[in-house]
């Protein structure tokens, strides 16, 4: 395989921020990631039940739950970029995003000033197939695109953060 937008000798320079071991009969897992970044990609799911969901994913997937929207989502993380979003999902959540016909969607990060332009390239490529990008109350702003495959592919831009407030709630929760 190769890879055509780097030369060859930088091909696996990203490597060292992989959070995954090299592979052996010894090698040890890392701890789960309690940082904060901002997330390339992650995947979200729906849940009926987010306490059954939590349980699952932290006591049977070793996952730790580093955010708790109550009644709303939960943030699970296992890994350095092993992030998992669990939605509530049902028909009393007051949320465009909570009656989704998918199990789960992808979201990639993007920027605020590209959002608007891939929502209106994808609606002219398949009219009806996009949301209008709505902020969300962990700030972000998102949109849908429903793809030709029929995965939900939500698009998020995070917004600015108050860096002052957000040292503060770290501070806070022992960071």
């Amino acid at each position: 395989m190769d890879n055509h937008d780097q030369p060859k000798a930088n091909a696996c320079a990203g490597a060292g921020i992989s959070p995954v071991p090299e592979p052996g009969k010894d090698a040890e897992p890392p701890e789960p990631y309690r940082g904060i970044y901002l997330m390339p990609m992650f995947m979200c799911l729906y849940s009926d039940d987010l306490d059954e969901s939590e349980v699952f994913w932290t006591q049977g997937l070793g996952f730790i739950n580093l955010y708790t929207m109550p009644g709303m989502m939960i943030h699970l993380r296992r890994w350095a970029f092993q992030d998992v979003l669990i939605r509530k999902s049902g028909s009393n959540t007051d949320s465009p995003d909570s009656d989704m016909e998918s199990i789960g969607s992808l979201s990639v990060a993007v920027t605020e000033k590209q959002i608007g332009k891939i929502v209106d390239a994808c609606e002219r490529l398949r009219p009806g197939s996009t949301s209008a990008p709505l902020r969300k109350p962990w700030n972000s702003l998102e949109a849908r695109i429903h793809t030709p495959e029929g995965l939900i592919l939500i698009l998020t831009a995070a917004l600015a953060v108050d860096k002052q407030k957000a040292q503060v709630y770290l501070n806070s929760h022992g960071q």
